[in-house]
């Protein structure tokens, strides 16, 4: 972003052509705005005014099917009381049904104990069960239907009334499966006493396919609310109270005549404006197109007038960046263009010639520095060297010489006081140490043998395996407290012609730095054959390992992971020699885990015992 920002700003075709765009998108912008905020209100009264006119088709249609289950109640009265016995009753809930096909039950409920021969209970219903029509006395111990809502409510009210829909649930008995809504009314006799209730009933199902049947936008539905702002019916799934107080929605809503009830309509303004907002997608596309075909234009007429000058100026730019042979060709015009390249052009060949005697005089210059910057670091790394391996020899000699002449001092003045076990000790460490200035001392001078000499004789017939078995029990006499040592033989042991003495001086050397970087574990030493022409030495630890980094640094001479470790740093460098001499390498294995793996690798001609 910040290189299209410099950009823009380094050329003035650029920047002119962006500003007159910004100029037209300004006045675009606030056109447009004007535009939608208008066009936007309109449709949206156009939507209000359209889901007014079907939210009052279906009210229209929900109160006709009301008025009719109301007429069919307020009719039967009359009837119920001029046949007042249970057999009339329960005929004509049924014939109540059979009338009026809309309803899903009928029931004519009177107060307890009005028929002592039916006992305390007595409610004649009938049961619309897709067309075949069921009835039976539903009041028992199991459905106390005094204690029911659709009872009750009239009562209380004492007057006729639509309660809200409710579950009606009499096991043993027939009842709707249906969740029902019923107008109920109240019966009362010539002496003003209450002595039942009748109740008919519509299903939340038929109610919902009412909502159903009405065209509207799509996503938007009916939700048809009771008295208590209970859902009676939707013509969507799964609506809960909290999508009719959705702010994205439009939400108009409407009685239903004095039942309490209320239709409601939901339309999202998303489906409202759907076809205005695919519109506004084109026109702003096209806005868009009409803008960038105008910036084309008006970049290419800009850059054609100022192609001279930026010519120019992108020649200067590469004298000031140091290309001063790039050559600025004369011009022919006689403007002020043409006089200001003439002159630029005079001023960029007298540049050429004098960077040209600067940049022969700083080559020169820079070849003397290189040189005596890499004879400063040559002495610098060899002073460095010296002083820590001198450094290293007096620490490594002193420290084994201090215990020898410890422990002699010990032997002189208490020999007759110490026990065998504790001379044995004493004797062996002197050994030890002892051991240890001598590999110091010949390491060092097995080095300068080794430098000087450019070849070593190649007479020696050995036995690998046997020479492996050899070393493993000279490194465990010299250092009994060694980790455990195995020694593997894959395959026959190959048999070659090589120096014995630097082979086993390799081996020895592997297996005393293994030794003395594993704590625990295990140290192995092997040998096997590759082809017909090489056999390969290997010796591995369980010790920490080697850094990656650090895998081919411990090859060089005097080079050390821990300056506080036993060593001169010589051994490993001593070893890799040992292997060229003897025409063959040795190496790190650096897919070895779990420790270090030395690979020796010699390239030698088979021989016979």
């Amino acid at each position: 972003m910040n290189t299209i920002i410099r950009k823009i700003q380094q050329s003035v075709s650029v920047r002119l052509s962006f500003s007159i765009l910004a100029f037209v998108i300004v006045i675009l912008i606030v056109i447009m705005g004007i535009l939608i905020h208008r066009s936007k209100s309109s449709i949206r009264q156009a939507a209000i005014d359209e889901t007014e006119q079907m939210l009052d088709n279906t009210a229209q249609h929900l109160i006709g099917i009301m008025d009719e289950v109301e007429v069919a109640t307020l009719n039967t009265d009359w009837q119920v009381f001029r046949n007042l016995n249970p057999d009339s009753l329960l005929s004509l809930s049924a014939r109540i049904l059979q009338i009026n096909p809309i309803l899903n039950g009928c029931s004519i409920a009177m107060i307890p104990d009005y028929f002592p021969s039916e006992g305390h209970y007595f409610s004649a219903y009938s049961y619309n069960n897709n067309g075949h029509i069921e009835t039976e006395n539903e009041g028992s111990d199991d459905y106390p239907y005094f204690d029911m809502g659709w009872y009750q409510e009239p009562i209380r009210q004492g007057k006729a009334c639509w309660v809200d829909p409710f579950k009606d649930y009499n096991p043993g008995a027939i009842y709707s499966r249906d969740i029902i809504a019923s107008f109920c009314k109240p019966l009362v006799n010539s002496e003003g006493n209450t002595i039942g209730v009748i109740s008919v009933d519509l299903s939340q199902r038929m109610l919902s396919q009412i909502l159903t049947q009405e065209w509207r936008y799509p996503d938007s539905y009916f939700v048809l609310l009771g008295s208590k702002n209970t859902i009676i019916a939707t013509s969507k799934e799964n609506v809960q109270m909290e999508d009719l107080e959705r702010r994205d929605c439009l939400i108009l809503q409407q009685p239903l005549s004095d039942s309490g009830w209320r239709l409601v309509m939901v339309c999202p303004e998303d489906n409202i404006f759907k076809s205005y907002y695919q519109m506004i997608i084109i026109i702003c596309c096209m806005i868009v197109f009409c803008l960038l075909s105008m910036l084309a234009f008006c970049y290419y007429i800009v850059r054609k007038t100022m192609e001279p000058v930026v010519t120019l100026a992108k020649q200067t730019e590469d004298i000031a960046e140091g290309h001063f042979d790039r050559q600025i060709p004369p011009s022919t015009r006689i403007d002020e263009v043409g006089k200001l390249q003439n002159s630029f052009h005079i001023m960029q060949e007298s540049i050429a010639t004098h960077v040209a005697e600067l940049e022969a005089t700083r080559t020169e210059t820079e070849k003397k520095n290189k040189e005596l910057t890499k004879a400063k670091t040559l002495a610098e790394e060899s002073d460095r060297k010296k002083t820590a391996f001198i450094r290293d020899m007096f620490h490594q000699i002193r420290t084994p010489l201090n215990i020898i002449s410890g422990f002699a001092q010990v032997l002189r003045d208490g020999q007759s006081l110490m026990e065998e076990e504790e001379l044995n000790t004493l004797t062996r460490d002197i050994k030890l140490n002892s051991l240890s200035i001598n590999n110091i001392i010949d390491n060092w001078k097995k080095t300068l043998e080794i430098e000087s000499t450019s070849e070593i004789p190649m007479t020696d017939v050995v036995d690998c395996g046997n020479l492996c078995q050899d070393v493993a029990r000279s490194i465990v006499m010299r250092q009994p407290d060694l980790v455990e040592l195995f020694v593997e033989i894959v395959g026959e042991s190959p048999i070659i012609t090589t120096n014995k003495a630097c082979l086993t001086k390799i081996l020895s050397e592997l297996l005393t730095n293994a030794n003395k970087y594993t704590d625990k574990g295990r140290i192995t030493i092997g040998c096997g054959t590759i082809d017909e022409t090489s056999v390969c030495f290997y010796v591995s630890d369980t010790g920490p390992g080697i850094p990656k980094s650090e895998q081919e640094n411990i090859f060089r001479q005097f080079t050390k992971l821990d300056d506080f470790n036993e060593g001169l740093g010589m051994g490993l460098y001593l070893c890799r020699q040992l292997a060229q001499h003897l025409g063959g390498h040795l190496q790190l294995d650096p897919l070895y885990v779990g420790g270090t793996r030395m690979v020796l690798t010699l390239k030698t001609k088979k021989a016979h015992l």
